[in-house]
């Protein structure tokens, strides 16, 4: 099984942006895009292929592997 996949995701709340570091099979990402979708959705996720270029504005970060939910209160 080929773990080449990584987890993108976009706030829209705060335009912030980023991907994953961690790597999963396709079936494994989106299954976990379908649950980070349900419970965060104030950020989208999608699947993407880990050696897609990361474009510019967004950080190599997962919102998955911080203990608190990045959210603007203000």
């Amino acid at each position: 099984m080929n773990k080449n996949y990584v987890i993108q995701w976009k706030s829209i709340v705060n335009g912030r942006a980023g991907r994953g570091t961690k790597t999963f099979a396709k079936a494994e990402a989106e299954q976990l895009v379908e649950e980070l979708n349900r419970e965060y959705p104030q950020i989208l996720h999608e699947p993407v292929e880990a050696d897609v270029p990361v474009h510019e504005g967004e950080s190599e970060s997962s919102p998955a592997n911080l203990s608190t939910p990045m959210l603007s209160i203000a």
